[in-house]
């Protein structure tokens, strides 16, 4: 029995106690039967180098996922924290904190025992970025600094609190000021969000699948000091948990706090929240080490299966690193490597796919996205292979010139003729298919892509502005473009002056003039019309002046063109 007022020792139990039953397999050992010894020694972490594991559960969800056939090394952990089996709990969790997902405990030169940071209770330090919330300078900065904390307010008020998270966080912490904002509610977020579309005066649109509900419109009140400023776009989630039925499906999800959301996540420096709450404004939340990737400028993935998951995450990795110079760790490579590999992914739909190239040709580095995504092999998930580099590079001098100019051109029409030119005309339809592309969409990228036997009508050493109007008024735009990524340099002058000034050339005299003039009605007068349009392009008529006489010389010569 204790005894009153009686000093006992502590005991430490160590992180021993922490650790998880574990089996060790060869690197090479398929997954399927990896899971099988696991499950018979009733382990639950592999291991399969000094520094590399995985979860059984994780290995059960890559045979579900069709990877059974693959080595384990594949699927694994990579460069995880190892202690000695003798080290301090303190020590344990000091390493989970840090960010890792196992912590591998030795002895003897074996692992002996893993340490699992989804089964261990953590509690997290936290920091402060109020002061970076609060350097406001401009009527944007100010309005957002509002928006914040009337979103904190709201959700006490209504007992639900309230974070910033995601690409908001990691923009603040790299200095920048996103355009929008993401928040994510530990209750009802669609209430949350209808309750804060009227604080702000937005267009509120639900999603109510997802639990999720977007805010448009909102301007900041007089009352707030920064009257009429525009707040962007406020993405509402409800905090949840996710689970993926199939490899690149939609995910099924489920309420769940705030540490499970930030889990689910695809990489560390989006996995951070920012506290709105009053007592607790500013406050940053960062369970997974996103601080300290943003520090050494790394995109760390949070799971290797996380592309597997969802291969659209490949899409966003590209951006990220183009956008944000961004480098990717070796887990990383490995996880998109495997996910790659794994493909085709049939539950992922074209139209999904087709919305991420849309987003990485919106991007200001739109060119290095891609050429990550070549580079990776990222571009085969929708039947590309073998991409030139000096085609994406001649794709973003070609967008370049025509915004200087005032040329519209689609992006993603652009970098996908960059992608597509040269290739035959069943590789063009498989990749179009897979993407489901229909309609006049598609026929452009089709028509385009078939482009080679204009640009070298283009390269000829002799020919008049006339000519070159003929070769290109009845293609359809993106064929011009793709000559323009296949053609020479005299190809490309002439396209561009088609672009910027040719096409607009129009005769000074009207259907109604010719007529006048002696011109019968019907088709001859369109024939008129085009045999002065002709004349001024190649530079031989100027004025009114000039168009009647050829008119008339036109009429009295008999020819017709």
């Amino acid at each position: 029995m204790a005894r009153p007022g009686q000093v006992y020792p502590q005991v430490e139990p160590g992180a021993a106690a922490l650790a998880a039953r574990v089996v060790t397999c060869a690197p090479a050992l398929r997954v399927a039967r990896a899971l099988a010894r696991a499950r018979a020694a009733a382990a639950g972490v592999v291991v399969v180098g000094p520094r590399e594991a995985v979860r059984t559960s994780e290995l059960a969800r890559a045979v579900d996922w069709g990877l059974g056939g693959r080595a384990v090394r594949e699927i694994a952990w990579r460069e995880l924290p190892a202690l000695p089996a003798a080290a301090s709990e303190i020590e344990a969790r000091r390493r989970l904190l840090a960010g890792a997902s196992l912590v591998l405990l030795r002895r003897a030169g074996r692992i002996v025992g893993a340490v699992d940071g989804e089964t261990v209770a953590l509690v997290h330090a936290e920091s402060s970025v109020q002061a970076r919330l609060e350097r406001t300078g401009d009527r944007h900065a100010e309005g957002r600094l509002w928006l914040l904390r009337s979103a904190g307010k709201i959700g006490e008020g209504l007992g639900a609190p309230v974070y910033a998270v995601g690409g908001f966080v990691r923009d603040l912490l790299m200095g920048g000021l996103a355009p929008d904002v993401d928040l994510v509610v530990e209750g009802d977020g669609i209430a949350f969000a209808r309750r804060l579309g009227e604080e702000i005066g937005g267009t509120v649109l639900v999603h109510g699948g997802f639990g999720t509900a977007s805010i448009e419109g909102g301007r900041a009140p007089a009352a707030a000091g920064v009257d009429g400023a525009p707040l962007g776009r406020v993405d509402v989630a409800s905090a949840r948990r996710e689970r993926y039925a199939g490899a690149g499906a939609l995910p099924d999800v489920a309420p769940a706090g705030l540490a499970e959301d930030l889990r689910r996540r695809d990489f560390s420096v989006n996995a951070m929240a920012v506290a709105l709450g009053p007592d607790r404004f500013g406050h940053l939340i960062d369970p997974l080490g996103g601080q300290r990737d943003v520090r050494a400028r790394r995109l760390r993935v949070l799971r290797p299966l996380a592309f597997v998951e969802d291969p659209t995450r490949i899409f966003r990795a590209a951006r990220y690193a183009a956008r944000l110079g961004l480098h990717l760790d070796g887990p990383t490579r490995a996880a998109i490597r495997l996910a790659v590999a794994r493909r085709p992914y049939v539950a992922l739909s074209g139209q999904r796919l087709w919305r991420e190239i849309e987003l990485v040709a919106g991007e200001p580095r739109a060119r290095k996205a891609f050429e990550y995504l070549v580079r990776w092999g990222a571009v085969s998930l929708f039947g590309i292979s073998n991409v030139a580099k000096s085609l994406l590079a001649a794709a973003e001098r070609l967008g370049r010139w025509a915004k200087a100019v005032g040329v519209a051109v689609d992006p993603t029409e652009l970098f996908m003729l960059a992608l597509l030119v040269g290739r035959p005309p069943a590789a063009v339809g498989r990749c179009l298919d897979r993407l489901a592309l229909t309609g006049e969409p598609r026929a452009r990228l089709e028509t385009g892509a078939m482009a080679g036997p204009l640009a070298r009508r283009l390269e000829a050493p002799r020919l008049s502005p006339s000519a070159v109007d003929e070769a290109l008024r009845p293609a359809p735009p993106a064929a011009a473009l793709s000559a323009w990524l296949r053609g020479g340099a005299r190809a490309r002058r002439r396209i561009e002056w088609y672009l910027a000034e040719g096409r607009a050339v129009q005769p000074r005299l009207t259907g109604g003039d010719l007529l006048t003039l002696g011109v019968p009605r019907g088709p001859r007068v369109g024939r008129a019309l085009a045999m002065l349009r002709r004349r001024r392009l190649d530079g031989e008529a100027g004025s009114l002046a000039e168009e009647r006489e050829l008119v008339k010389e036109w009429l009295t010569s008999g020819k017709e063109a």
